[in-house]
C-alpha cells in the first residue's frame, strides 16, 4: 500500500507542471485579451476580434514568452519543494562536488547521447513517419528550425534545464526513491519527463535521457550533475546540430553511428572514473 500511495505521489509534480504551464499560457492570453479588445482600439482605432487572439496565441513569441513565464514559475515552486521535503540542498562546492574527469565524462556524453536520439528518432519515424512530422511542426513552431531567437536560447537552453531536473531529478525521483529502489525510482521519472514532452516521437528519446541524467544525478551525488549534463545537451541542440546539414547523408550516417559509440563509452568511463576519485 504504501508503494501505491508513494508511486501515485511521484505523478503530482508532473501534473504540478502540467497546471503551471496551462496557467502561464491562460495568464497571458488574458493579458493580450485585455490590450486587443480594451486598450488597442482606443489607441489605434482599430477593432480585433477573437480570430486575432488566436492568431497570437499561435505566434512563436507569444510561446516562447508563455514558456519563460512557465519556466520560471517552475524553478520558484520545486526549488521550494526540493528544498523543504525532499531534502535538495543548493549548496555548491566545485572542488569536492564536481572532479574535472566527471566534467569531461559529460562534456563527452553530450554527442553521444545526441546522436542516439538521432538513431532513436529515425527508427521510429520509419515506423511512425505522422510522428515525424508532427514533430517537425513543433520545431518549426518553436522557431528552432533555423537560427534560434535569443528568448527561445534563454528558455531552452538556460531555464529548461533547471525547471525540468527539479520536476524531475529533483522532485519526482527523490519521491520514489523512498520506498522503491534506484532502477524502479528512476522509470518512474524518465517515463513522467517523456510523457511531458507532449509528443509521442520526442517522448520516445527523452524517456532514454531522463534514464540518463537520472542515473547522473545518482552516481553524481548532485543534482547539479545532471542539470550541466541538460544544459549542455539543450545548447547542443540548439546550436551544433546544424553543423551535420552541411555534410552528405552518408557521411551524416557515419558521424551519428561513431559519435555515439565513442561518446557514450568514453563519456561513461570519464564520468564513473572522476566519480571514484572523488
Amino acid at each position: 500500500m504504501k508503494k501505491i500511495k508513494t508511486l501515485l505521489f511521484s505523478s503530482v509534480p508532473f501534473f504540478l507542471a502540467i497546471g503551471i504551464q496551462f496557467i502561464a499560457v491562460y495568464y497571458l492570453l488574458f493579458i493580450a485579451s485585455v490590450f486587443l479588445f480594451g486598450i488597442a482600439p482606443a489607441i489605434q482605432g482599430k477593432v480585433y476580434n477573437e480570430q486575432d487572439l488566436l492568431v497570437l496565441a499561435s505566434d512563436m513569441n507569444f510561446n516562447t514568452i508563455a514558456s519563460i513565464i512557465f519556466s520560471v514559475a517552475c524553478i520558484t515552486v520545486f526549488a521550494i519543494w526540493y528544498y523543504k521535503s525532499c531534502g535538495g540542498n543548493f549548496k555548491i562546492n566545485l572542488k569536492k562536488d564536481f572532479h574535472p574527469y566527471e566534467i569531461l565524462g559529460l562534456i563527452l556524453l553530450v554527442p553521444g547521447s545526441q546522436f542516439m536520439s538521432s538513431i532513436v528518432t529515425s527508427m521510429i519515424s520509419l515506423v511512425f513517419p505522422s510522428w515525424l512530422e508532427y514533430y517537425m511542426e513543433l520545431i518549426e513552431s518553436a522557431g528552432l528550425s533555423g537560427e534560434v531567437p535569443l528568448l527561445m536560447m534563454i528558455y531552452s537552453v538556460c531555464l529548461a534545464p533547471i525547471g525540468e531536473e527539479l520536476i524531475f531529478r529533483g522532485v519526482t525521483y527523490r519521491i520514489a526513491r523512498r520506498v522503491f529502489p534506484f532502477w524502479i525510482a528512476n522509470i518512474i521519472q524518465a517515463l513522467l519527463f517523456g510523457i511531458f514532452h507532449m509528443n509521442p516521437l520526442q517522448g520516445c528519446y527523452t524517456f532514454i535521457l531522463g534514464l540518463f541524467m537520472g542515473y547522473i544525478c545518482e552516481k553524481g551525488g548532485s543534482l547539479y550533475h545532471a542539470i550541466f549534463f541538460h544544459f549542455l545537451f539543450n545548447l547542443w541542440g540548439t546550436t551544433a546540430s546544424q553543423w551535420l546539414t552541411l555534410t552528405s547523408p552518408a557521411i551524416q550516417g557515419l558521424m551519428i553511428v561513431v559519435g555515439t559509440i565513442v561518446g557514450l563509452s568514453s563519456g561513461f568511463y570519464f564520468f564513473h572514473k572522476g566519480n571514484r576519485a572523488k
